[in-house]
């Protein structure tokens, strides 16, 4: 089996060399590439990027615009050749080393969708309390909408089969898209599992793009996916749908 990791970047001159490094010794049992996905970064991060040794596990994709997170991800999907996908966010909030915790389920064939919770058993942790209750409210519009249990929609952490991913009809190209896709995914009936996982927010000194308006484009993605038209190829689902 081969693991894809999608890295959408954005002006993270600070940390992506040292992420880069931290994901690429991370044993995940199995071959590994890591797609890199620059958003027309202004801040040294594509010239970092660039003085990169070339590597056979690494692609290196150079945007000519920024177009947002959402569309850097639906690039890195397009461009995996592996069998699983996940999305790693840049600035080291999550731990790398956490992976291996993610694939489990999914190679045990328990599921084909995984999320990496930062709040499953584990409360608010350092988290900010505005962007922790916003967070809150938005999986709670999405647990009633989809009937699901979910505890942490807008992780980065998402973690699916690559036919999955395909088959989702992705569309959104902001920070929407973390929610997009674990709404696809339930819509499509997709047994979704949750893993805690490890979280060292940073503050808007540090780099921290999300904004209170961000979760206005969050609830209209939420509610676009639950009363739009079905995607045309829809991802085959497993017998049972649940959140765990």
């Amino acid at each position: 089996m081969k693991l894809s990791i999608v890295i959408p970047v954005r002006n993270e001159r600070q940390t992506v060399r040292a992420l880069i490094a931290r994901v690429r010794a991370v044993d995940c049992g199995m071959a590994k590439e890591l797609i890199v996905v620059d958003g027309a970064s202004t801040d040294g991060t594509r010239e970092a990027l660039a003085a990169l040794t070339p590597a056979d596990d690494l692609v290196l994709v150079l945007e000519d615009a920024a177009r947002g997170k959402g569309r850097a991800v639906r690039t890195g999907f397009a461009r995996a050749t592996g069998d699983i996908v996940i999305v790693q966010d840049a600035d080291l909030e999550l731990d790398p080393g956490e992976i291996p915790l993610l694939l489990a389920p999914i190679i045990e064939g328990r599921t084909r969708v995984v999320l990496g919770s930062r709040f499953k058993g584990r409360g608010r942790g350092r988290t900010p309390l505005v962007g922790y209750a916003g967070n809150m409210a938005l999986t709670w519009a999405a647990n009633i909408l989809f009937f699901a249990r979910l505890t942490d929609i807008l992780t980065c952490y998402k973690v699916m089969r690559a036919d999955v991913a395909r088959a989702l009809d992705l569309r959104c190209n902001g920070f929407d898209l973390d929610a997009e896709i674990a709404c696809r995914a339930l819509r499509e009936g997709e047994r979704i599992i949750e893993v805690p996982v490890s979280y060292e927010p940073r503050g808007v000194d540090d780099g921290k793009k999300l904004s209170p308006a961000v979760g206005w484009s969050v609830l209209r993605a939420i509610l676009r996916v639950r009363f739009g038209r079905r995607s045309p190829a829809p991802a085959a689902a497993l017998p049972e749908r649940s959140t765990e």
